[in-house]
C-alpha cells in the first residue's frame, strides 16, 4: 500500500489566529495533493520562544496566555476537525497547558486523522530557555493509524539516539519531528549551505532514520520569527537514511509518495545487504544503558 507524506517548511508569527489559519490553508493545500500525512513545525500554533537565550518572563507570559489543553483547545478542535473534514492525518507544534494543574505547560505535539484526535507528545528533553517555560514530557509513545504505527520527537529530542530508538523499539514506522531549527548566527542566512547547523539538522534527521531502518519526518520554522531565523528544510527521510523529500530554505511543502511496508522491509533486509540493525542489537552487553 503506497501513502503519500507531506511535511512543511513554515514562517511562524506570535498570533495564534493567524497560524492557525495558515493551519487550515496548508492542511487544504496537502489534502488536495493527495497527503495521508501533514506534518507542521514545532510551537507553530503559538510560535516559539524568541530567544532561548534571554530569562524573559514576558515570553512566558505570552505562551501561557496562548496555551490550550488538548484536545479541548478551541484552535485544537478547529485542526482536529479539519483534519476530519479533509481525511488527512496531521501532526503540529504547539503549547499545551495542563487541564488540572494551570500554571504547568508543555511543549507538545498533536496527532489527529480522519477519525478524529489521536494523541499528544510531550517533548522530553528541553533545551536553554524551554527549561524555565514547559515541563518535560516522560515517555516516547507510538500510535497504531490507519497508515501505519506513528512516533513523535520534538526538535532537540533528536540529538538524543535513545529517543528513536525508543519509539523504535516500540515498532514506529514512521517518526515525525517538528522543530524550530535556526541558522547559527546572521552572517550564514546569505549562505545557509555553510551553517553548521543546517548540516547538524540534515544529519539527525537522516542517521535517526537509518540507525532504526523507518521513515524520519522533520519540519522546521522558516524566515525570521522573534530574534531567530530559520533553515526551513523540512526532510522526508527513508529507512536507508536518504533525503527522497525536501523544502528547501522556504515556507512551503513537500511530498513523498512511498510504499511504507516495502520500503521498511527493504531497509532491514536487502537495503543493507540482509543486515538488521534492531535484530541484532545485544542489549546485555550495552551495561551503561541499563538501569540495574
Amino acid at each position: 500500500m503506497k501513502i503519500k507524506l507531506a511535511t512543511a517548511s513554515m514562517n511562524v508569527a506570535y498570533d495564534k489566529q493567524a497560524n492557525l489559519k495558515k493551519f487550515l490553508s496548508l492542511i487544504d493545500e496537502a489534502a488536495s495533493f493527495g497527503a495521508d500525512l501533514l506534518v507542521l513545525p514545532e510551537q507553530s500554533l503559538q510560535g516559539y520562544l524568541p530567544s532561548m537565550t534571554a530569562l524573559d518572563m514576558s515570553h512566558y507570559q505570552y505562551q501561557y496566555d496562548n496555551a490550550e489543553t488538548i484536545p479541548d483547545g478551541a484552535s485544537v478542535r478547529a485542526v482536529v476537525d479539519k483534519a476530519m473534514e479533509r481525511n488527512i492525518y496531521v501532526v503540529f507544534g504547539m503549547t499545551e497547558k495542563d487541564a488540572y494543574i494551570d500554571y504547568k505547560l508543555y511543549n507538545s505535539a498533536v496527532l489527529t486523522g480522519p477519525d478524529g484526535y489521536i494523541g499528544k507528545y510531550r517533548k522530553v528533553h528541553l533545551p536553554l530557555d524551554e527549561l524555565h517555560t514547559y515541563y518535560a514530557g516522560e515517555d516516547f509513545p507510538v500510535f497504531q493509524t490507519k497508515i501505519g504505527r506513528i512516533g513523535m520527537l520534538i526538535c532537540y529530542d533528536k540529538a538524543f539516539p535513545e529517543s528513536a530508538r525508543e519509539a523504535a523499539l516500540a515498532d514506529a514506522e514512521i517518526l515525525v519531528t517538528p522543530l524550530a531549527w535556526p541558522h547559527s548566527t546572521q552572517e550564514h542566512i546569505s549562505d545557509p549551505e555553510k551553517d553548521p547547523n543546517l548540516e547538524e539538522h540534515r544529519l539527525y534527521d537522516r542517521v535517526r532514520a537509518m540507525e532504526n531502518q523507518i521513515f524520519f519526518i522533520s519540519s522546521n520554522h522558516a524566515g525570521a520569527s522573534g530574534k531567530a531565523h530559520y533553515l526551513g528544510n523540512s526532510n522526508i527521510v527513508g529507512p536507508n537514511g536518504v533525503i527522497i523529500a525536501t523544502t528547501g530554505y522556504n515556507e512551503g511543502v513537500a511530498y513523498a509518495e512511498v510504499d511504507l511496508k516495502q520500503e521498511i522491509y527493504r531497509g532491514k533486509t536487502i537495503g543493507m545487504g540482509g543486515s538488521n540493525l534492531m535484530r541484532e542489537r545485544r542489549p546485555s552487553v550495552y551495561k551503561n544503558l541499563r538501569d540495574d
